[in-house]
């Protein structure tokens, strides 16, 4: 990862830990809890611990940031990627998420068994549904007042170069219907695997939610036609 600009002057380096906060601000702004989960004092809900988890399961950390600070982030995982080998998810490891997610105060209880319960009926769904893959987009957010300029791509046409260069053959991402552009994906190229009753985003969210698994075939991939700019 380097720090090269676009021409827009967004550049683009390797996650720090001293990003950590722009990136939960990121992540508290794009999934907010539904208001009965969230302790009235609380103005941030854990997604700290969030970001955390996901950087275990990552080995490909790209910022995107500009004269403001950080505007985007992607987390990934690329098998044989040079920046190391990141660590196989599992639902065990999920659970350990959701307890850095919770266990921040002695008062953040209330739904903690419904977030519990609610990630495991999700976690059995992806294990049955989600296809073997080199490569993961794990997280992906991009500042919403900055959507629309490109930056969500270039991001992910970063992580895809890097997943090619490696020798990967199959991306996969799992996102839902309510609280992601997942058009986004679509656009790029991605091509739909999978739809499910997303238990997890319901419960957090408090809405309906459809879980929605996609993969990009490396190996035949072409640039989309007319994939406009999206995030």
């Amino acid at each position: 990862m380097d720090d090269s600009p676009d021409q827009q002057g967004v550049y683009f380096r390797e996650y720090d830990q001293q990003d950590m906060r722009a990136c939960a601000r990121l992540a508290e702004e794009a999934w907010p809890a539904a208001p009965e989960l969230v302790p009235e004092d609380e103005g941030s809900w854990g997604m700290e611990g969030y970001i955390e988890s996901s950087l275990l399961w990552s080995n490909w950390r790209d910022v995107a940031y500009d004269s403001n600070g950080v505007i985007g982030f992607l987390f990934g995982r690329i098998d044989k990627h040079e920046g190391g080998v990141a660590l196989v998810k599992s639902t065990f490891g999920e659970f350990s998420m959701i307890g850095r997610f919770l266990f921040g105060k002695d008062d953040r209880t209330p739904g903690m068994l419904g977030l519990f319960w609610n990630l495991l009926l999700t976690e059995m769904k992806l294990m049955v549904k989600m296809p073997r893959s080199d490569a993961e987009i794990e997280l992906f957010i991009v500042d919403s007042q900055r959507r629309g300029r490109g930056i969500g791509r270039a991001l992910v046409d970063r992580f895809v170069k890097a997943a090619k260069d490696s020798g990967s053959s199959l991306v996969t991402v799992y996102t839902d219907d309510k609280t992601s552009d997942w058009q986004f994906y679509e656009k790029y190229g991605f091509r739909r695997v999978g739809t499910f009753y997303d238990n997890l985003t319901s419960y957090f969210a408090n809405v309906h939610s459809n879980g929605i698994i996609f993969v990009l075939d490396l190996e035949t991939a072409q640039e989309p036609a007319d994939s406009g700019k999206g995030q």
